[in-house]
């Protein structure tokens, strides 16, 4: 079973499987990947990211998912969150978040370098906070159990199965985004990523490098587009020199994009 397939649980590796929820557009690509974490013979799971507020996908996500223990979130946005509270209706699970506002049902904030362990679940997962595309975004680290080696890590939006992703202009941050990178460059070498939007790719390290040339190469553009047209250039200016050919329907996240940017660069002056 091949990415997309809607309303089922496709696995992708020894410890996890994804249900794709049917919301595509363009910033969710095929739809919100909402993944369940549990070996063969397991009792029960965890569940990432249920997902929007879609009764349907809940109600298949919660019949793959059998008992769920624990709902974990990746980050606030609605497309990965604003399923949880109706899942923990549905499951009886906490929902754990590293955002306090998003926590619910008894479950406890995430902080960085937590290592959750749940009885009658194998995989064990490890939180990383991975700041930039929001501030309170983290990745999950699959480990098939206990002392084993990574065998997948859950990115929410901080990648993507194809294209690349936006920034958040209320809290996401380009430098610690550049910073996540690095990390996920240097650790994810040879680990399956398991983004929130698109199909699974085998190599973490090597996304993570086309993502930091990509942002080192619009850096660049825009500070040659700010040389040329001086320092007092408009964001639409900036947008008109630089994308010469963007398609209408993305003018926004160019803007957006080139708002972030210079944000970074004025950081950095």
């Amino acid at each position: 079973m091949e990415h997309p397939a809607y309303n089922q649980l496709r696995p992708v590796n020894e410890s996890v499987g994804v249900v794709l929820c049917s919301n595509p557009s363009y910033g969710a690509l095929e739809g919100t990947n909402s993944y369940i974490i549990r070996a063969d013979g397991d009792a029960r799971s965890i569940v990432v990211d249920p997902g929007p507020e879609d009764e349907g996908h809940l109600n298949v996500l919660h019949r793959e998912a059998g008992e769920v223990a624990l709902i974990l979130l990746t980050h606030r946005h609605a497309d990965h969150a604003d399923g949880a509270a109706r899942f923990r209706q549905i499951t009886g699970a906490p929902v754990r978040a590293f955002e306090p506002a998003y926590c619910s049902g008894g479950g406890e904030v995430l902080y960085d370098g937590d290592r959750i362990h749940i009885d009658g679940v194998t995989p064990r997962v490890e939180v990383v906070h991975t700041p930039g595309h929001t501030a309170d975004s983290v990745c999950f680290f699959i480990h098939p159990g206990e002392g084993e080696d990574v065998v997948g890590i859950l990115t929410g939006d901080t990648t993507a199965g194809r294209h690349t992703t936006t920034i958040s202009e209320t809290d996401g941050d380009l430098g610690k985004y550049l910073q996540t990178l690095r990390m996920l460059e240097e650790r994810g070498a040879g680990i399956q990523m398991l983004p929130g939007h698109g199909a699974e790719l085998p190599d973490t390290s090597a996304i993570a490098r086309k993502y930091i040339d990509r942002r080192e190469q619009r850096l660049e553009q825009v500070r040659e587009a700010r040389e040329k047209l001086g320092s007092g250039a408009t964001v639409n200016q900036l947008v008109d020199e630089i994308y010469t050919d963007v398609d209408p329907v993305l003018r926004h996240a160019a803007e957006q994009s080139t708002r972030v940017t210079l944000r970074y660069l004025q950081d950095q002056e």
